[in-house]
């Protein structure tokens, strides 16, 4: 994080001082990227420490971003804490390990790296997204329903009870953002098979 601050510092400084507007638009475009090296390096960590999933990476796409939240199934009363991945084409959810204590020694504290057991996924293709939940009366949860192609209406149901609302308001746009995504995908191959 000290790295990558004091790039963004020298980047925003030769920003500053440059004469030459395409010279600062591509210095703006670098630093954009820069500000988003901490988040893509703190979601890799997470990453590395899912442990116990079998299928093909591949299949889910890029990471997107990752979340503790609190998650209700099937409009059960008591909430389980999960840490959900969003990816490309799919959702992963998984339990958090209990966490350890950090490495002590003279100099410094060592935090161990998260980790998280993997409980299930489900690709985009087979979720549904409510925006708002009834009785959310502090606007922190949404709902994602997964529609199981082997069972005739069969429905399985996860509220998902972020920290803040602006946490739900992120994971709600970034959700319906890659939903629509495959909706146009889906709509131009069922038009091109038409044709």
């Amino acid at each position: 994080a000290v790295v990558s601050t004091q790039s963004t510092g020298i980047l925003e400084k030769l920003i500053k001082y440059s004469r030459s507007a395409k010279r600062k638009e591509e210095l703006s475009q670098a630093l954009k990227i820069m500000a988003q090296v901490p988040r893509y390096a703190n979601d890799a960590i997470h990453l590395m420490g899912l442990e116990g999933f079998t299928g093909n990476w591949d299949d889910l796409g890029q990471l997107l971003q990752q979340e503790n939240f609190l998650v209700f199934v099937n409009g059960g009363k008591k909430p389980t804490p999960r840490q959900i991945f969003i990816f490309e084409r799919a959702v992963l959810f998984s339990k958090p390990a209990p966490p350890k204590k950090p490495l002590q020694s003279r100099k410094m504290s060592i935090s161990p790296s998260p980790k998280y057991s993997y409980k299930c996924h489900y690709p985009l293709s087979q979720l549904g997204l409510t925006r708002f939940v009834q009785d959310d009366t502090n606007s922190v949860q949404f709902q994602l329903s997964v529609f199981k192609k082997d069972q005739r209406n069969a429905c399985e149901s996860f509220i998902i009870q972020s920290a803040s609302t602006a946490v739900r308001d992120r994971w709600v746009e970034r959700i319906e953002s890659l939903l629509f995504s495959q909706f146009t995908i889906l709509k131009s191959r069922a038009a091109s098979n038409i044709l």
